[in-house]
């Protein structure tokens, strides 16, 4: 089996260093801060899973996860939050669901 690959993209250094902390040696991360090392992140490398925040400096996690979405329709997005509402989460599933007509939530 191979190792996962994961990119994870957040503004909050502390997470961004605890998160990189507990990645398992069978796991190849790419952790940033910015929207345009995400992408450029995504266009090179084939991710297993994504692990956005909702509030980056530069977008929000949901754009992300659609542009995401339009480099590799088929990768796995968690969005975290501090600040979450029933609003955001309702257009992060609805944004999932978008790309990938064929998954039930």
């Amino acid at each position: 089996m191979s190792a996962g690959n994961i990119l994870v993209v957040d503004d909050d250094q502390n997470l961004i260093e605890l998160i990189g902390l507990k990645l398992h040696s069978g796991v190849r991360g790419h952790i940033g801060f910015e929207r345009r090392r995400a992408l450029q992140a995504a266009k090179q490398n084939i991710f297993d899973l994504c692990v956005l925040d909702l509030r980056l400096a530069d977008q929000d996690g949901i754009s992300l996860m659609r542009e995401l979405h339009k480099i590799n329709p088929d990768v796995r997005v968690i969005i975290l939050t501090g600040y979450g509402s029933v609003e955001s989460a309702v257009q992060a599933m609805q944004g999932g669901r978008l790309q990938l007509p064929d998954q039930t939530f």
